[in-house]
């Protein structure tokens, strides 16, 4: 579902999350498929509301805990701004991985808690994110989806995902241009905005 990372002077420390949202989802279009050769229409409807109940819960607590470890850090979240990756058309099983993702109703919910906690959040353009090398910043290869290599530097089978986020948050560090391209707001929260 996403992969958070917090980067420090000395370390990065990525977090994966929604591993559970995939169980769910599975599970589900298991009942469906098997309802559906009953021709069972009602009771694929209902599993469908249970199944949005169950993941907005833990889309709500991946929130949640993402603006808690931010709180903790003192810091700011960077998201990657994924506008358009739906008219992608990358393949049947790319498409199907994407309609399912809660990106959009997710990056709401963190905007939401971390607009209450007074925490600034930063959209940035994720394109290029996951085919660039965060260690070295040539262009690498992505032989399967979720592997990265780098042959300049010899980074080799590193998490695709990890790398990305890591190049999403040093896109910001380097200057980013936030005028321009990123989406920001300061939190309405702040205590910038308390004292205007």
């Amino acid at each position: 579902m996403a992969v958070s990372v917090t980067l420090t002077n000395t370390s990065i420390k990525p977090k994966f999350w929604g591993k559970e949202i995939r169980g769910v989802r599975r599970h589900y279009q298991y009942l469906r498929k098997k309802l559906g050769k009953k021709k069972l229409l009602k009771k694929i409807k209902q599993l469908g509301n249970k199944e949005k109940r169950t993941v907005d819960d833990y889309l709500h607590k991946i929130s949640r805990a993402i603006v808690t470890i931010s709180c903790q850090e003192h810091s700011l979240i960077v998201l990657g701004d994924l506008k358009g990756i739906r008219k992608l058309n990358k393949g049947r099983n790319f498409n199907r991985i994407v309609s399912n993702w809660a990106y959009y109703k997710l990056t709401k919910m963190i905007e939401y808690k971390a607009n209450w906690e007074g925490i600034r959040v930063i959209k940035i353009d994720e394109r290029e994110t996951s085919h660039i090398c965060s260690r070295c910043g040539s262009k690498g290869k992505r032989p399967k989806q979720g592997i990265f290599n780098c042959s300049k530097c010899g980074l080799k089978n590193y998490n695709a995902d990890i790398n990305g986020a890591v190049n999403i948050a040093k896109k910001l560090l380097s200057g980013y241009n936030l005028d321009s391209r990123a989406l920001s707001e300061q939190a309405l929260n702040s205590a910038i905005s308390r004292e205007a």
